[in-house]
Protein backbone atom coordinates (compact mmCIF):
# COMPACT_ATOMS: atom_id res chain seq x y z
CA UNK A 1 0.00 0.00 0.00
CA UNK A 2 1.35 3.41 -0.94
CA UNK A 3 1.63 6.15 1.64
CA UNK A 4 0.08 9.47 0.75
CA UNK A 5 2.53 12.33 0.69
CA UNK A 6 1.41 15.74 1.81
CA UNK A 7 1.21 17.76 -1.39
CA UNK A 8 2.72 21.21 -1.13
CA UNK A 9 2.04 24.06 -3.50
CA UNK A 10 4.95 24.91 -5.78
CA UNK A 11 7.70 27.09 -4.39
CA UNK A 12 7.69 30.62 -5.85
CA UNK A 13 10.25 30.71 -8.66
CA UNK A 14 12.59 33.43 -9.80
CA UNK A 15 14.62 35.99 -7.86
CA UNK A 16 13.00 37.84 -4.97
CA UNK A 17 14.17 40.85 -2.93
CA UNK A 18 13.08 42.27 0.41
CA UNK A 19 13.92 45.91 1.05
CA UNK A 20 14.91 46.78 4.61
CA UNK A 21 15.62 50.17 6.17
CA UNK A 22 18.68 49.72 8.40
CA UNK A 23 20.88 52.55 9.70
CA UNK A 24 19.19 55.04 7.34
CA UNK A 25 20.07 52.94 4.28
CA UNK A 26 17.62 50.94 2.19
CA UNK A 27 19.16 47.49 1.81
CA UNK A 28 18.06 45.06 -0.92
CA UNK A 29 18.16 41.69 0.84
CA UNK A 30 18.02 38.46 -1.22
CA UNK A 31 15.11 36.17 -0.35
CA UNK A 32 15.03 32.40 0.03
CA UNK A 33 11.70 30.58 0.28
CA UNK A 34 11.35 27.91 2.99
CA UNK A 35 8.44 25.58 3.68
CA UNK A 36 6.86 26.16 7.10
CA UNK A 37 4.56 23.30 8.08
CA UNK A 38 3.07 25.23 11.02
CA UNK A 39 2.11 28.08 8.68
CA UNK A 40 1.08 25.68 5.93
CA UNK A 41 2.90 27.41 3.12
CA UNK A 42 6.10 28.90 1.73
CA UNK A 43 7.51 31.81 3.72
CA UNK A 44 10.18 34.21 2.51
CA UNK A 45 13.36 34.46 4.57
CA UNK A 46 16.02 37.08 3.91
CA UNK A 47 19.61 37.66 4.91
CA UNK A 48 19.77 40.95 6.81
CA UNK A 49 22.80 43.27 6.71
CA UNK A 50 23.59 41.95 10.21
CA UNK A 51 23.97 38.45 8.63
CA UNK A 52 20.82 37.14 10.33
CA UNK A 53 18.35 34.85 8.53
CA UNK A 54 14.92 36.40 9.23
CA UNK A 55 11.35 35.62 8.11
CA UNK A 56 9.85 38.38 5.96
CA UNK A 57 6.30 39.52 5.37
CA UNK A 58 5.17 37.72 2.17
CA UNK A 59 3.29 40.86 1.07
CA UNK A 60 6.48 42.96 1.06
CA UNK A 61 8.69 40.68 -1.01
CA UNK A 62 9.28 41.87 -4.57
CA UNK A 63 10.03 39.62 -7.54
CA UNK A 64 12.84 40.66 -9.87
CA UNK A 65 11.76 40.45 -13.54
CA UNK A 66 13.81 38.22 -15.84
CA UNK A 67 16.74 39.97 -17.47
CA UNK A 68 16.54 42.88 -15.03
CA UNK A 69 19.26 43.89 -12.62
CA UNK A 70 16.74 45.33 -10.15
CA UNK A 71 12.99 45.07 -9.58
CA UNK A 72 10.64 47.60 -11.12
CA UNK A 73 8.11 49.06 -8.70
CA UNK A 74 4.69 50.16 -10.02
CA UNK A 75 4.30 53.95 -10.33
CA UNK A 76 1.34 54.03 -7.95
CA UNK A 77 3.11 52.15 -5.15
CA UNK A 78 3.12 48.47 -4.34
CA UNK A 79 0.04 46.79 -5.83
CA UNK A 80 -2.20 49.71 -4.98
CA UNK A 81 -1.69 49.45 -1.23
CA UNK A 82 -1.69 52.48 1.03
CA UNK A 83 1.72 54.14 1.33
CA UNK A 84 3.74 52.98 4.34
CA UNK A 85 5.19 55.35 6.89
CA UNK A 86 8.00 53.11 8.15
CA UNK A 87 10.40 54.04 5.35
CA UNK A 88 10.23 50.85 3.30
CA UNK A 89 9.36 51.06 -0.41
Amino acid sequence: MKLKKNKRPRKPGGRWIYYLLYQDIIWPCPVRWEWEAGYGGWLPFYYAPTLEFIAADPGRVIRVPRGSASPVLPAGGRRGKKADTDGRP
